[in-house]
């Protein structure tokens, strides 16, 4: 299971799949404010359909929060498969024996972190759950002063409202 939110999350530095940065570390993102690191890998069922929501909050937050992936693929499989999957943010290698992930605590995937800027876990969840996705965008706008343009998924977008990992 996830790490409980107020522990201080494990420091991680990683091979970025992003043109602009070779490497990304915990620091580097807490150092521009919080970090919404969401773990997956490509051959999981409901990342492929959580995957475009994470992308949207990413496309919300822009700079405010960093929405970074941390994938249990190698970056090449990795990449092209969060571009079909509409997610344009940041990727990172956790696959060769997923250390950050252990270290995180997570057993399933998709699982979503919200580290604050002063480093400590605000929120984890694992798998999918429209009403948390919401809540997590509520939070994020909390957290970064901006306005929340509504929920980010509904009953009528075609998704299911919760599914495990």
């Amino acid at each position: 299971m996830t790490l409980a939110p107020g522990t201080i999350a494990p420091p991680f530095d990683l091979a970025a799949g992003d043109g602009d940065r070779a490497r990304i570390s915990l620091a580097d993102l807490n150092a521009e404010g919080p970090a919404l690191l969401a773990f997956f890998k490509s051959s999981c069922p409901v990342c492929r359909l959580s995957f475009p929501i994470w992308g949207e909050l990413a496309r919300r937050y822009g700079t405010a929060v960093a929405v970074v992936a941390v994938s249990q693929d190698p970056l090449a499989k990795a990449r092209s498969w969060l571009d079909e999957a509409d997610f344009l943010a940041p990727v990172v290698d956790d696959s060769d024996g997923f250390a950050t992930s252990r270290a995180y605590g997570v057993d399933t995937v998709p699982t979503l972190v919200l580290v604050g800027a002063d480093g400590r876990i605000v929120d984890a969840s694992q798998g999918w759950d429209r009403k948390r996705a919401n809540d997590l965008d509520l939070t994020l706008a909390e957290l970064t002063g901006l306005p929340s343009a509504g929920p980010v998924s509904t009953a009528s977008d075609g998704l299911p409202a919760y599914r495990p990992g």
